[in-house]
């Protein structure tokens, strides 16, 4: 960080606007803020350099406001670094950081459900789970039923989690058992593993899920005018039944790295829901997505489990699956 970055009026007054206007282009902050527009260019390359703002996950070349909490833990890191006497300047980025951090979340649960907010577009959905994850102190528990992470989430969650896990979070994930075949999911999986996080694979997992500290829960929410959108949960009871629900698959789970136990027939326990997914009638396309594998890796192993059971056609198969009791 440049000697003497800081946040004056002018930097909090152009932050504030993209982060509760969603507007990050200079010349319309400029006219909205009624600032020159080199003066606006200059203080968003400050946020920028103080981690306030960041890439859009939504529109690569833009701009989006980074949650004030973790805006906030970002910069204090960095200030603590400097010289004492700066410390009377970090406390008055306290205090004006805050006030933002209240303002937002109030905006947030505006016209919402009761204890509730629907969160819309990815670069909203990024912003509030980012700030879920610097609040995390004591649990973090996670499904992933989507298979492979992508390279951008990995990047942008390592940070976050490295943070919770040094102040003494516990960590628990369940991935699917498809991961094993994608060394960049598996090789983070072992990162935060080698952290002190606990993971587990499970055959599937119904949706997609976070739990931070039994207080809030995250579950996808129906997509919006072709936006993804997240459902963020504070009822104490709906947070109790969504952490039930991960216990139950927790139990189930493999611990990452131990052998796969077999279950009826020799069959591994992906083979036996695959076989079940197909039995209660979806297609190739649909059992491959529960399962996070790709559709011609679902046909071989349904190949596969035909000449074992020396099966002619799916429905042999599955007739003769059943009395062996595979399903």
């Amino acid at each position: 960080m440049s000697e003497g970055a800081d946040l004056d009026q002018r930097s909090l007054a152009v932050y504030r606007a993209v982060l509760l206007h969603r507007e990050a282009d200079p010349a319309a902050l400029a006219k909205r803020l009624n600032l020159p527009e080199e003066q606006v260019s200059e203080t968003l390359s400050l946020l920028i350099e103080l981690s306030l703002l960041a890439p859009s996950w939504e529109q690569p070349g833009r701009l989006r406001a980074v949650s004030p909490t973790l805006g906030l833990e970002v910069l204090l890191q960095r200030e603590q670094q400097e010289l004492a006497q700066r410390q009377h300047r970090i406390e008055q980025n306290r205090a004006a950081l805050a006030s933002l951090a209240a303002e937002y979340a109030a905006q947030g649960q505006a016209g919402g459900l009761d204890d509730s907010e629907l969160v819309s577009g990815l670069d909203q959905i990024r912003t509030r789970l980012e700030a879920l994850a610097e609040s995390c102190v004591h649990e973090s528990l996670a499904f992933h039923p989507d298979g492979a992470l992508p390279e951008e989430s990995i990047k942008a969650g390592r940070p976050l989690n490295e943070r919770a896990l040094a102040k003494g979070a516990r960590f628990r994930t369940v991935y699917l058992d498809s991961i094993a075949r994608d060394r960049t999911t598996r090789e983070y999986a072992k990162w935060m593993a080698e952290r002190g996080s606990e993971i587990r694979t499970s055959p599937t997992l119904p949706m997609r899920l976070l739990v931070v500290d039994g207080t809030t829960a995250v579950v996808a929410g129906p997509r919006h005018a072709e936006q993804p959108t997240a459902l963020i949960l504070h009822s104490l009871v709906v947070v109790q039944a969504m952490r039930a629900l991960f216990e139950a698959y927790w139990e189930h789970a493999t611990p990452m790295g131990q052998p796969v136990v077999p279950v009826a027939g020799g069959l591994t326990p992906q083979e036996r829901e695959l076989l079940r997914l197909l039995a209660s009638g979806l297609t190739d396309e649909a059992v491959a997505r529960a399962l996070g594998i790709g559709v011609r890796t679902e046909r071989r192993i349904v190949a596969e489990l035909m000449e074992r059971l020396d099966a002619s056609s799916r429905f042999e198969a599955g007739v003769k699956a059943a009395r062996l009791n595979w399903i």
